[in-house]
């Protein structure tokens, strides 16, 4: 699988909590965290391999970090979460996707 994160130049933008220090980030660090994250999901949107990409990141061993398939590792869990209730792939994506944007509206 070789998505547009594979080719990237900054392709740590993926991986969001691998770059934070120890503690409560800065303000200013925070802020550049969430504008990367936005760049890689935004970029994820048009990723030719987002759906296989997806299903690699709700591995047990990928849920809890990076970005994958356009979606936060909170996102994931939620999803996986959502799935086992009987609820819909594609409503659960749509209910997470949802809650990002409620969130950066607030």
């Amino acid at each position: 699988m070789i998505g547009l994160c594979s080719t990237h130049p900054n392709p740590d933008m993926w991986f969001p909590e691998e770059q934070q220090s120890r503690g409560r980030p800065s303000r200013a660090n925070h802020e550049r965290m969430v504008t990367r994250a936005l760049t890689a999901i935004s970029i994820c949107q048009s990723c030719p391999t987002r759906a296989e990409c997806l299903t690699e990141g709700m591995k047990p061993e990928n849920i809890e970090h990076g970005i994958w398939g356009g979606m936060l590792a909170g996102e994931r869990i939620l999803l996986a979460r959502v799935s086992r209730s009987g609820t819909t792939r594609e409503q659960a994506i749509t209910f997470a996707e949802g809650v990002r944007a409620w969130q950066s509206i607030s």
